[in-house]
């Protein structure tokens, strides 16, 4: 199992609380804990060049630490999943906050030519692109009422100087006010006009994509702003990653679980933190949870996962707590099966089978119990050659967005019902890395007895434990 945990709770427990939380998920055959850049940012917003920052090397080194460096991050074209050291990626934090810091259209320039060598080339480009005007969409936008107001908390100064110039600068300012001061705050204040009922959004009851949505019908307005594409999606993150991220802003615009807007000399509460909070977000729907103690965090990522159908459990983490004792602790052989067989005697498994054959039986239940530590689906079904011959698998549904499957994650679970059945038909015991070959396969495992067969196989990404029994043999 995949576990993603934002730095909060991250930090509480290197800080001494969440003691039960640790305990649980410390058991690294049960579970993968992976870091984000965005935990990377978290920790870099405390930096500073003009003062030591002695927490900054120990948060590094429990990160590593806990999640064996283990991270999911964009690469400017897909996410990826994979060891990195925290402490690389830090350094690389640190260079692009420096750049961004002073974002401006003589400083781009300077950075271009650091060394002084290209001068002759770049300063005519310099030149050309100080007047060169911006296309008429600009002007339009700061023409229209409906943007205007929009327009020029986004674009401060772009109006009075609408060249490529007056853009860089005035990306500059827009990315300071938004991310070292409470310019966000601007930006948000047009969407107050729509006047949406606070208790109607937030109900847990609605779907608050719908309540806006129809707010914005009520005012005229037939393609919401939320249905929009600002950027083209999918450019340098993959589509699913954009969409996730786009619709956290969104719904933090239009005051749904709002993050507060406040910098003082002690906190620093800006975009920054909804945009990051963002990627945490899309970050986590790779893993099987998302443990979050930030409330309006947590009901964001909830209300999406949710809208989007992603299979992520968003839980706090007391409900991750209760969620494992009551779905993963016990999960030996015995446990196991005596689940399995409460649920096959009671018939709770729903009909996917073909209505042109009759004959066929196709059954699925859905659980949340993980079966074996792992599983958390039960098909039932027949062989299309044997009517007689009953199969039931356990597989597993992945997270949505999921970038893969770490042995790791089965190695427990091969465990458990090698413990119980014994070695199996080829006489091989416990789960070993050596058994995986060139192409990453796994032949699985085949226990046969005298009218039942166990079966544990891989299917690509997927792996499954079959029972199968002949209807006919059973009744002899």
């Amino acid at each position: 199992m995949k576990l993603y945990i934002d730095w909060n709770v991250l930090n509480g427990i290197k800080n001494g609380r969440f003691q039960e939380f640790e305990e649980i998920i410390r058991q690294s055959e049960k579970f993968v804990i992976v870091y984000s850049t965005s935990h990377i940012s978290d920790i870099a917003s405390s930096y500073s060049d003009e003062k030591e920052n002695p927490n900054i090397q120990s948060d590094l080194e429990f990160l590593a630490e806990i999640t064996d460096c283990m991270c999911v991050f964009n690469n400017g074209k897909d996410i990826v999943l994979q060891q990195n050291e925290p402490f690389h990626i830090f350094e690389n934090e640190i260079e692009s906050k420096n750049l961004t810091e002073d974002f401006s259209f003589n400083n781009i320039f300077s950075v271009l030519d650091d060394n002084g060598e290209n001068a002759e080339m770049i300063a005519p480009l310099k030149t050309m692109m100080q007047s060169f005007p911006l296309d008429n969409i600009f002007k339009e936008a700061f023409e229209n009422p409906q943007s205007a107001e929009i327009m020029d908390s986004m674009f401060p100064g772009l109006k009075d100087n609408p060249t490529f110039e007056g853009l860089f600068n005035a990306m500059g300012k827009m990315l300071e006010n938004l991310n070292e001061k409470e310019g966000y705050k601007d930006l948000k204040t047009p969407f107050k006009h729509l006047n949406v009922n606070q208790g109607k959004l937030t109900n847990p009851n609605n779907n608050p994509f719908d309540v806006l949505n129809d707010a914005y019908k009520k005012l005229g307005i037939k393609e919401s702003p939320l249905q929009k594409d600002y950027y083209e999606k999918g450019k340098n993150a993959p589509i699913w990653f954009d969409d996730i991220t786009s619709a956290y802003i969104s719904l933090d615009m239009h005051g749904f679980h709002s993050d507060e807007v406040k910098v003082t000399e002690t906190k620093k509460k800006t975009f920054k933190n909804t945009t990051q909070d963002s990627f945490h977000t899309a970050f986590a729907s790779t893993c099987d949870f998302y443990i979050t103690n930030d409330k309006k965090n947590y009901q964001k990522a909830k209300a999406i996962f949710k809208d989007k159908n992603i299979f992520t459990h968003v839980l706090k983490a007391d409900e991750f707590i209760n969620f494992y004792k009551e779905n993963l602790e016990k999960v030996d052989f015995i446990a196991s099966w005596n689940k399995f067989e409460q649920i096959a005697k009671s018939g709770k498994f729903y009909d996917i089978s073909d209505k042109n054959n009759p004959d066929d039986l196709n059954q699925v239940h859905f659980s949340t119990f993980n079966y074996f530590g792992y599983f958390n689906r039960i098909y039932l079904f027949n062989s299309d050659e044997d009517k007689n011959s009953i199969s039931f698998m356990f597989g597993k549904e992945l997270p949505t967005n999921c970038l893969g499957v770490f042995y790791k994650e089965i190695k427990e679970m091969v465990k458990i019902i090698v413990d119980y059945l014994g070695t199996d038909s080829n006489d091989k015991g416990y789960f070993d890395e050596s058994e995986i070959d060139e192409n990453n396969h796994w032949n699985g495992r085949i226990w046969d007895f005298e009218k039942i067969q166990y079966r544990l196989v891989q299917d690509k990404r997927y792996f499954q434990f079959y029972y199968e029994l002949n209807i006919n043999n059973q009744n002899n």
